[in-house]
């Protein structure tokens, strides 16, 4: 449970280290609105496989019956009403409260990545823009920030998108021509006729 600063909140975190006892980077896994999900856990599961240290962020933290987290939730869409009460400020703090923590653990190397879902794919977008310490970002299915905010991208953002995604797809060759104007690292891939 990684404290918010300035705030009461603790954000649940699924901490996974990779085998041996080497410094390794350390990825933020990001959910979307199916929240913090096994699939979710397994990711960060993966990326432990893979060398990093995962961590897959709770962001329903203390949002649930008796201030508990995603498993104190008895329905999905209370869950979601409950996070959607999130303002974009408070949802950036509790990922950067937890990028911030995972770049001081004991066995991190510094460097964060993020890796997100749908809303959490914009909130890893984000982070590039948001986190100036940030080092990479990469994105499923979720929208760009504000197209005023690109300019501050300090990590590579590398996206995946559906092109049958009509919201999500609408925004990818707008953000690809603003990011190549403003000389920032940003590489998108679109597959037809996959959704979102």
């Amino acid at each position: 449970d990684i404290p918010v600063p300035g705030t009461n909140v603790k954000v649940h975190t699924w901490v996974v280290y990779p085998e041996g006892e080497q410094r390794a980077g350390a990825v933020l896994v990001l959910h979307g609105a199916s929240g913090f999900s096994d699939w979710i856990r397994s990711v960060a599961d993966q990326l432990a496989k893979e060398g990093f240290i995962g961590l897959a962020v709770d962001l329903s933290s203390g949002l649930g019956p008796n201030g508990g987290n995603f498993d104190s939730f008895r329905f999905m869409d209370d869950r979601m009403r409950a996070t959607q009460k999130l303002n974009r400020e408070a949802v950036m703090a509790r990922i950067k409260a937890v990028r911030d923590f995972a770049a001081k653990m004991p066995r991190s190397n510094g460097r964060t990545g993020s890796i997100g879902f749908c809303g959490g794919g914009t909130n890893s977008f984000t982070l590039a823009t948001d986190a100036p310490e940030h080092n990479a970002s990469v994105v499923y299915y979720g929208g760009p920030p504000p197209m005023a905010s690109l300019a501050k991208a300090a990590a590579p953002v590398l996206g995946f998108y559906g092109e049958d995604d009509a919201r999500i797809f609408s925004t990818v060759e707008s953000t690809r021509a603003e990011m190549k104007r403003l000389g920032k690292a940003y590489e998108s891939h679109t597959y037809p006729h996959a959704t979102h």
